[in-house]
């Protein structure tokens, strides 16, 4: 059979069969696990311990010292860096760097003490989240499930399609 004959055949049966594709009945639904996960009570109240803890207190307090004083220094300079010594604003401008510094490692610990409570609150409540998903994918025949986080590929999804909020409200049930 010559190639064009072939690709003839080829392109009508392309045409004619049903690609199950497209008979196929989708359900489709979004999720952000990562919200629904630390939107939870279990969640909520672990992260208002977290912020109420003498260790959170310490340092956002301090983090706010230091912003302060560096936006006081900003002003300072703003207001008399023309008229001020070269000196001054030698010593000026090596406190301001110190402080940026310091400004970046609170931030990063009070970072790195959220993303641990996350984390641990992630794994506390892994199962029952995968239960409960399981469940939800089961009762609502749904076929495809997209990840609708910050970061990932999804570019629009209806909001009628999200299952975030009803994940929630499942996991909260499951706690009383």
């Amino acid at each position: 059979m010559d190639l064009n004959k072939r690709n003839l055949i080829l392109s009508l049966m392309l045409i004619f069969t049903p690609l199950s594709v497209y008979s196929a009945d989708l359900n489709i639904a979004t999720i952000d696990p990562q919200t629904a996960l630390l939107s939870t009570e279990v969640a909520i109240q672990a992260i208002e311990e977290m912020q109420n803890s003498k260790e959170w207190t310490e340092v956002a307090e301090e983090l706010q010292a230091k912003n302060t004083e560096a936006r006081e220094i900003q002003e300072r300079n703003q207001k008399e860096g023309p008229t001020m010594s070269e000196e001054d604003k030698q010593t000026a401008g090596k406190r301001f760097q110190s402080l940026v510094q310091d400004i970046e490692f609170l931030r990063k610990k009070l970072s790195d003490m959220q993303n641990q409570l996350f984390q641990l609150v992630q794994q506390q409540q892994a199962e029952k989240y995968q239960v409960i998903m399981t469940e939800l994918i089961r009762a609502k025949a749904i076929t495809l499930l997209l990840d609708r986080a910050q970061g990932s590929s999804l570019m629009y999804a209806d909001e009628s399609f999200d299952l975030t909020q009803e994940v929630v409200d499942a996991m909260n049930q499951k706690e009383e």
